[in-house]
């Protein structure tokens, strides 16, 4: 019965529990088994997480090109070990004026370098970063390439800087904060971290763990049209052959009739059929769904 269960659980997680706490729970609480994520949020964050059920655990990779919105409030003045406030501190300074930081904020739009913090779950010859760093060891971190679409300040009181930040996938707001603080000659730490939104899945339509039900799950159709992935309905001789995997285009079906981009088919009652990459009309199958009982 697990099996039938496809779609996507848009998750309002709080501080303190880790994403897979949240995965656990949602197991106990529907008995569904298939489950995964479309990116994880550290314990101490908070905000929406999209938790992906059954056939929908296969577009993961479509997540890690939506962009992320998050709210951060850091304190400057004092820095962690971890760069947030789970650590201990190692380093304080004289905290910056708001002058200051409005002057170097802007440096970070577009597309940078950035450096995974010490504690993070990026592998370093095949150990977790935060592994070494617990021992004491400094991982050797690489740079990767960012984009900053946009990062605004709300306030700043008490040497806590409020502020919002659009961003590319895979960026560490943590040391967003952390090298914001050194060109202004500081330290800082993230004391809260709020998710909200990944793409189109927004915090505010997020559930709350107690609201977790199978009545909360959304449908594979509705899911990927709010990842702007075009739907379309198949009749049962097009979806017999899409299910086996065939070749559909003919008369009826022209590639160049469909989008130049990722699609999705469904059956006429609804059940998720196939992803096709029909980019350069090639209508070539990504993945095609492995239940066949839905015709």
């Amino acid at each position: 019965m697990n099996k039938t269960f496809s779609g996507f659980f848009s998750i309002c997680k709080p501080s303190d529990i880790s994403t897979y706490d949240l995965i656990r729970t949602i197991k106990k609480k529907t008995g569904i088994k298939k489950l995964g994520h479309a990116g994880t949020l550290d314990p101490f964050a908070e905000g929406v997480v999209i938790i992906l059920v059954g056939q929908m655990t296969r577009i993961f990779d479509f997540f890690s090109f939506l962009p992320k919105t998050y709210r951060a409030f850091a304190e400057f003045g004092k820095r962690t070990d971890s760069l947030d406030i789970t650590g201990k501190i190692v380093e304080t300074a004289l905290p910056p004026d708001i002058d200051t930081i409005k002057k170097n904020i802007d440096s970070f739009k577009g597309t940078i370098s950035q450096r995974p913090p010490a504690y993070s779950a990026v592998h370093v010859n095949g150990i977790r970063a935060y592994e070494l760093a617990r021992k004491g060891i400094e991982p050797d971190l690489k740079e990767k390439t960012i984009t900053i679409h946009s990062i605004d300040i709300n306030s700043y009181q008490d040497n806590i800087l409020d502020f919002e930040i659009t961003c590319s996938s895979g960026t560490y707001i943590r040391s967003i904060a952390d090298d914001l603080a050194k060109k202004c000659n500081s330290v800082a730490y993230l004391t809260k971290l709020i998710r909200k939104s990944i793409g189109g899945f927004l915090l505010d339509n997020a559930i709350e763990i107690d609201e977790i039900s199978l009545e909360s799950l959304i449908p594979p159709r509705e899911g990927l049209n709010i990842l702007n992935i075009p739907v379309f309905t198949a009749d049962n001789d097009i979806a017999s052959k899409i299910i086996n995997g065939k070749n559909i285009i003919n008369e009826s079906i022209k590639a160049e009739n469909y989008p130049d981009k990722v699609i999705s088919f469904f059956t006429e009652n609804n059940s998720f059929l196939a992803l096709v990459d029909n980019r350069n009309c090639m209508m070539k199958y990504i993945f095609v769904s492995s239940d066949r009982d839905i015709l």
